[in-house]
């Protein structure tokens, strides 16, 4: 073997044994990190949930960021995404000027325009499904919903991760009066 594929794979397993590989996770039970539940998202752009994950809105108005999930599997409930049916809790803030400067957010409890509110876009006028998987062209069987839980946060719920993979998760922030602002998380479901 090639002195640089030695320590290409050095370095892989290096950081494997360290659990720094892409995905770690701790498994239940206590132990080290594994890679094996989020081999499914490789080569896509997912990324592994972690509470407070945002992302800026398809305007740039605002930032909407996952506080937690909570997901009814079929051995009972987990404090993350998996297979089964998820609820989110977002938080939503107003970024300064309207998007124009995207690391101006507003101070903490930011000025949110009154009316605010959170809908899940139409499938399929709006969204192909809600949640999607583009690599397999599919959604779940449900159709997600909004609930406000008030200062700018809403619980989000029924979005149906039938299989371990790369979703895409839609919701529209909507402010009274005004155009609906598409949010898109691109979340890995880890493959039980």
């Amino acid at each position: 073997m090639a002195p640089a594929v030695v320590r290409a794979l050095g370095t892989v397993g290096l950081l494997g044994a360290l659990g720094l590989g892409c995905g770690s996770k701790a498994p239940a039970g206590g132990g080290g990190p594994t890679d094996a539940d989020f081999a499914v998202c490789s080569g896509t752009p997912a990324v592994h949930y972690a509470p407070g994950m945002s992302v800026l809105s398809a305007s740039g108005a605002y930032a909407v960021a996952i506080q937690s999930a909570v997901t009814t599997t079929s051995s009972g409930m987990v404090d993350s995404p998996a297979i089964g049916f998820a609820t989110f809790t977002v938080a939503v803030t107003a970024v300064g000027d309207g998007g124009l400067d995207a690391g101006a957010v507003v101070d903490a409890g930011g000025v949110l325009p009154d009316g605010l509110t959170m809908t899940t876009p139409a499938v399929p006028t709006e969204v192909p499904y809600n949640p999607y998987m583009p690599v397999h062209m599919h959604g779940g069987s449900t159709v997600p919903a909004a609930a406000a839980q008030g200062d700018g946060t809403f619980s989000v719920s029924d979005f149906d991760f039938i299989m371990g993979g790369y979703w895409q998760l839609y919701m529209n922030v909507v402010p009274s009066p005004g155009v609906s602002d598409r949010v898109t998380f691109l979340l890995c479901i880890p493959d039980d």
